[in-house]
Formats: C-alpha cells, sequence, structure tokens
C-alpha cells in the first residue's frame, strides 16, 4: 500500500505561523513518494504565504477544502469511491479519465510549484454550495413551487456591505435600476447585526473594510444562516489573486467579482444568486 500524506502540523521543518493565518486544508491520497516529497516542500514554502496550505490526514477528509486523487492509483480511487463527502467538495483527479461535474482533471506531471493556483481552479470550479439544502419549515403541507420559492427570493432586498459611500451609492443605482430594494451597511460586523434581525436575497460584500474584514464577514453571515433559508454571499472587492479568490471560497462566498465590475456581470451574477427582482 503506498504511504499516504499525513497531518503536517507538528513538522520540525515546517516553518511557524500565525495560529490565525488562513489555511487551505488539503487531503492528498495516492502519488510516488517523489511526488510526495515535492508536495510537502511545496507546503513547507507556502507557509510564508496567505493562505497557507495544511496538509491533513484521509481521516480528516470532512474538514478538507480540496481533495486531490491520484486516479492510477487503484487503492485511492477505492478510497474515494468510499466518502460520499466528495460530492460536495473540490476534487482534483491526477491522470483521471473522467471526472463529476465540479470536479478538476489534471495531467501528469503535475506542476507542484503552482500548485496553490491549481488549488484556486478546483476550488472555483468545484461547487459553490456545500451545505446541504436545510429543510425549511412552511405554513403549508404541500411543497411551494420553484416559482413561488423564486418570486419570495427576490422580493427580499439585497444587502450591500462597502465602505465607500460612493460605491455603495453606485451599487444601489444599479440594482435598484433593475428593480431590486437595497440595504446598505458601512461594516462587515453591522452586515453579521443586521442578517441576524432581517432577511435578504443576497449580500454583496467588500473585503477590506474597518474592523473584520469581509472575509470574516462572510464566515460569521454563513454560521448565522446555517440550517435557515440558505443566504448568498458574493464578494465584490479589488483583490483579484488567486490566493485572494481562495480566501473567499475558504469564507464560503457563492461568488467573486473583482472591482470594477461590469454591469452585464453584476446583474448576471444577481440573478443566478438573488432570483430576478419583483417589480411594483
Amino acid at each position: 500500500m503506498p504511504a499516504q500524506v499525513g497531518a503536517a502540523t507538528g513538522n520540525p521543518a515546517t516553518p511557524t505561523v500565525a495560529s490565525d493565518a488562513p489555511a487551505l486544508k488539503l487531503v492528498v491520497r495516492g502519488f510516488s513518494a517523489i511526488e510526495r516529497n515535492l508536495l510537502e516542500g511545496t507546503v513547507r514554502l507556502s507557509q510564508r504565504r496567505t493562505p497557507r496550505l495544511q496538509l491533513l490526514a484521509e481521516s480528516d477528509v470532512a474538514s478538507a477544502d480540496v481533495v486531490m486523487i491520484d486516479a492510477a492509483d487503484s487503492e485511492a480511487t477505492q478510497w474515494a469511491q468510499r466518502q460520499a463527502s466528495l460530492a460536495a467538495k473540490a476534487v482534483i483527479w491526477v491522470d483521471g479519465e473522467s471526472a463529476r461535474n465540479g470536479h478538476t482533471l489534471v495531467r501528469r506531471p503535475v506542476q507542484w510549484p503552482i500548485l496553490p493556483m491549481l488549488l484556486a481552479r478546483a476550488l472555483e470550479k468545484g461547487p459553490t454550495d456545500r451545505t446541504p439544502a436545510p429543510s425549511r419549515a412552511v405554513a403549508s403541507t404541500s411543497p411551494a413551487s420553484p416559482a413561488s420559492s423564486d418570486a419570495a427570493s427576490a422580493a427580499l432586498p439585497v444587502l450591500v456591505v462597502d465602505d465607500s459611500l460612493a460605491v455603495r451609492a453606485y451599487l444601489r443605482s444599479q440594482l435598484e435600476a433593475r428593480g431590486f430594494q437595497v440595504v446598505e451597511a458601512a461594516s462587515a460586523q453591522a452586515a453579521v447585526d443586521v442578517v441576524a434581525r432581517s432577511a435578504f436575497a443576497c449580500v454583496l460584500m467588500d473585503v477590506l473594510m474597518p474592523g473584520i474584514d469581509g472575509y470574516e464577514g462572510c464566515k460569521q453571515i454563513k454560521a448565522r444562516t446555517r440550517g435557515l433559508t440558505r443566504l448568498p454571499v458574493i464578494m465584490l472587492t479589488s483583490k483579484s489573486s488567486p490566493f485572494d479568490r481562495i480566501r473567499g471560497k475558504m469564507a464560503g462566498c457563492d461568488a467573486y467579482l473583482t472591482k470594477p465590475v461590469e454591469p452585464a456581470q453584476l446583474h448576471e451574477v444577481l440573478a443566478q444568486h438573488a432570483g430576478h427582482p419583483v417589480r411594483t
């Protein structure tokens, strides 16, 4: 049986990093000893970056952000078939013939020095909603039709979160011109607080704001709404590197847009995540 990559924590060769530094958690199955050495070297180098990479043991697959599988290794593929959680995760198959929707195929030789870029692409392609759809309490015993659900969602306002008054005014004009109602928040903490009191069709969230940043705000909003009606969070920021996109995915965002955003792209994403507004 090929040796498996275990947790990187506790390795004396791994540089010490701040405990609150964001980490992209990775589980790997299969691969040759040479490939694993290259992988672990890449992980050690990542400790000086944000987000850093962290290798987990295969038993911690439920906590992984990305799973990487050697499709040429029969034991690795058999293990993958037993992991129901992979259906809702970003998965990279190396030398696979095919992959389910949302999974990524990569050919050997794996470009280990650009592993963070490969992981970012897998996260972008992977499932956007990793939490199983919650059960919803309804007044009627009959399930709502898709049309009525869309209408109910579209009747809710969009929460725009940005510390810039000019940006909030611009987004308000764009959204109201398409029939959306708008509520504004000037900080991520204010957004977390207002989400606890009111319902929204979705949240448009900046990243760089005073106090907690948009990534942490997204995490807290997702935590507060877990088990309730799903609330999409769309990051809208000037931070556009692959590492920033990884952090957005790790925070649980449903889409990641960079400023300046084209109005057509903004409305396309809003139509996907917030439904079509109900005009009065």
